[in-house]
């Protein structure tokens, strides 16, 4: 089951699986070369045979491996509640198209007052302590469009 499903182009998925066998190239040699390292360490080699040298590490090991289990069930738990959760919901929808009017009654202010926002290039707009917009200021358009935009003085 994959989690993610978007659509990639050819090179992203060729990219993608080239650095997972890397990834999983670089986990096997370094796990072949610690088992190697036990099994030829010279303190041991003679006197110990080869489970009996493996057997004190295998608990990290093993530690290790429950740990990695429980957290890829929990990654799988999240998943699938997820996926039942928001099994019949499109989050990718786009919005309906935002009415003008609609626009300024969100912002509190008027439909000419908009006008002049959208006109405008630059702008520095000043908020109340509750949110709201107090006041406009124009940086490079004439001074006759700012009065239109002392708002809730």
């Amino acid at each position: 089951m994959m989690i993610i499903k978007t659509p990639r182009s050819i090179s992203a998925a060729l990219l993608d699986g080239l650095l997972t066998i890397l990834a999983w190239a670089a986990f096997g040699f370094l796990f072949a070369s610690g088992i190697h390292s036990i099994m030829t360490d010279p303190e041991f080699t003679a006197t110990a045979p080869a489970w009996s040298r493996l057997l004190p590490n295998m608990q990290t090991l093993l530690a290790y491996a429950l740990l990695a289990a429980c957290i890829g069930l929990l990654l799988s738990a999240w998943a699938c509640y997820n996926a039942v959760r928001f099994s019949g919901l499109d989050r990718r929808k786009p919005t309906d198209a935002l009415q003008p009017n609609a626009l300024a009654q969100h912002f509190d202010i008027s439909p000419t007052q908009l006008q002049i926002l959208h006109a405008s290039r630059t702008i520095l707009i000043h908020h109340t302590p509750e949110g709201r917009i107090s006041m406009i200021d124009f940086v490079d358009e004439p001074a006759a469009t700012q009065p239109f935009m002392r708002l809730h003085q």
